[in-house]
């Protein structure tokens, strides 16, 4: 990289077959601003930014929930993990393993870095009196019987003999 290059362009989300399949959908494509340059170590590195919306699964409904995702980029590119290594903290490595980089690969890594964990929605959308801990209903729980009664009455026997 001899000078500095400045992107911004949409990525169709076809493109990103991994991204594709670890969601519900991928809704429209995905924006995506890239410079390329080379940073006081000599580093070739790109900044940038990224940004989408997917649907995901709601864990607590099961329904589709949309999420936006957006990323800052900041990659360092090496051929090899060692020079990992030796970059700042402040770029993750991307390692090359040829001349040409897979621009859609790497992108495709970061927003997968970036989806939430776990996706729900905001509002409550499953009513807490549907939630209960496995235990009886309050309402039948009523009077139960002392489970250390029959200790008490050993307890009690062995203290008279």
């Amino acid at each position: 990289m001899q000078r500095e290059q400045h992107l911004d362009g949409i990525v169709p989300c076809d493109a990103l077959l991994r991204l594709v399949s670890s969601t519900e959908a991928v809704v429209g494509d995905v924006a995506v601003t890239l410079s390329f340059a080379r940073d006081l170590q000599r580093n070739q590195v790109a900044t940038g930014h990224v940004e989408l919306q997917v649907e995901l699964t709601c864990q607590r409904c099961l329904q589709p929930v949309r999420e936006q995702i957006e990323a800052d980029i900041a990659w360092g590119f090496v051929w090899s993990e060692e020079q990992g290594k030796n970059l700042p903290r402040s770029l993750d490595p991307v390692i090359q393993e040829g001349d040409e980089l897979d621009l859609y690969q790497a992108l495709e890594d970061e927003i997968l870095l970036n989806l939430p964990m776990v996706a729900y929605h905001d509002e409550e959308c499953v009513p807490r009196d549907g939630f209960h801990s496995g235990g009886k209903a309050p309402e039948a729980v009523g009077q139960q019987e002392n489970p250390f009664k029959v200790l008490e009455q050993l307890k009690g026997s062995s203290n008279k003999s």
